[in-house]
């Protein structure tokens, strides 16, 4: 029995290890990269992109030939008048090359190329937008971590309160209102604790949806709110979005289709000349060639020209006309809305980043001068016995606040970081200057 126990011991600890191995870890780029490469929304962005390529390739195949082949036969009752012969068979091949269409042709292509290139720029859209959220629910669990760390250090200070207080009650030195208000502190410590890690739980839950995983998965996700440095102007951050913004491309392209879909309309008003060469053969059998009074110049080819055109349409043509010149127009009113509110949105946006900056300063400075009148306090009144325990308290609860303040402005200004790159178009997993993804 012995011997069992030891060898499940052994087991369990050669086990132990590799299952913590399997955990997998992810920092902020890490995560990124899996979520862009296995989101949902990704990958569906990614098949739509495919299939407007194999659209436009289908519209590029429209300039090249068709070949169609036609098939028939038919069987009597009785001898046809003309012949006697019971059945009647033909087939033909055709071949069909389009010469002139009015350019509807080449506006029809040139629209499915647009289409395409459209749903690539949609596709860095989505990209854009789900490195966004994974960055504010990375940053969001980093800030509740250090949230959590911040609130173990309030919780071991006010238990440590909570017993120098009951020993001096015991001793007669304090009076019981201390003690009291030492365990009101604790249970406030407590709670503020609690609410931090049902943050990171919840955090980590949409982190692992996010990157297409349970959500239940036990996933470690390591980071620290570390400032990254940001040095570019505003004139550089709106040349940049104005190349690079998708929304803003994609307006252009769909100025570009209405444009595409003009010259379509004014097509329509144009004859469709095909060169046609084609060659049939007929008889009385299945594989109709000749029959009983048809031993020979039963096939024939042809080659011709066919001139198509519409002349009339009781005004059809002219309105379809007029509304693609409007929507012409109002796509490129819709360009300058959208330059706009991208000049507007790389504004506000490095303006936060920029006051975020000065924030963190503000708040490492209130953290500093926040622990040394929290150790004075204390000093006071564990030593010379001349503060009292509100003042302790009152120390105490600044601390905590200006420590958990610092990681909301660490926090907050990763955050105005990660919205200005979005907002310019350019796509930093791990929020460094340097290091951009194509």
């Amino acid at each position: 029995m012995r011997r069992l126990f030891v060898a499940i011991s052994i087991a369990f600890f050669l086990i132990q290890p590799c299952s913590a191995a399997a955990m997998q870890r992810y920092d902020m780029e890490g995560a990124v990269m899996r979520a862009l490469e296995r989101n949902p929304s990704v990958e569906s962005a990614r098949h739509s992109a495919a299939a407007a390529e194999s659209a436009r390739q289908a519209a590029r195949s429209s300039f090249g030939p068709t070949a169609a082949a036609t098939y028939g036969y038919d069987r009597y009752n009785k001898d046809r008048p003309s012949r006697a012969e019971h059945g009647a068979a033909s087939l033909t091949v055709r071949l069909s090359q389009p010469l002139f269409t009015g350019f509807q042709l080449l506006n029809t292509y040139q629209k499915a190329r647009l289409q395409a290139e459209s749903q690539q720029l949609q596709l860095e859209a989505r990209r854009l937008s789900i490195v966004l959220q994974v960055q504010q629910a990375f940053l969001a669990h980093i800030r509740a971590q250090e949230s959590i760390r911040s609130g173990r250090r309030s919780l071991e200070r006010a238990r440590s309160q909570l017993a120098m207080a009951k020993t001096a009650w015991q001793i007669g030195l304090k009076p019981r209102l201390d003690m009291l208000q030492a365990e009101v502190e604790v249970a406030r410590a407590e709670a503020a604790l609690i609410s931090h890690e049902n943050e990171r739980d919840v955090c980590r839950t949409r982190l692992n949806t996010l990157l297409d995983l349970p959500p239940a998965e036990p996933v470690e996700y390591l980071g620290r709110l570390d400032i990254r440095p940001f040095s570019r102007t505003l004139e550089q951050c709106l040349a940049f979005a104005l190349e690079h913004r998708p929304d803003l491309l994609l307006a252009r392209k769909s100025a570009e289709i209405a444009g595409k879909d003009l010259g379509i309309v004014r097509g329509s008003f144009w004859p469709q000349v095909s060169a046609v060469l084609g060659w049939t053969t007929s008889g009385s059998r299945l594989d109709a060639s000749g029959g009983k009074y048809a031993k020979k110049d039963y096939a024939y080819a042809n080659v011709g020209l066919t001139l198509s055109w519409t002349l009339f349409t009781s005004g059809r043509r002219l309105h379809l006309t007029q509304q693609a010149r409007h929507q012409v127009d109002a796509m490129e009113a819709a360009v300058r809305d959208a330059v706009n509110n991208s000049a507007y949105a790389v504004r506000s946006c490095l303006i936060t980043a920029q006051d975020s900056y000065r924030t963190v300063k503000v708040a490492e400075k209130a953290v500093v001068s926040a622990r040394e009148s929290y150790e004075n306090a204390r000093m006071r009144y564990e030593e010379v016995q001349t503060g009292t325990y509100l003042e302790l308290l009152t120390a105490q609860s600044s601390l905590s606040d200006a420590e958990l303040a610092e990681i909301s402005a660490r926090a907050e200004c990763l955050l105005a970081l990660a919205r200005l790159y979005e907002a310019m178009g350019e796509l930093h997993p791990g929020l460094q200057e340097g290091r951009t993804l194509p």
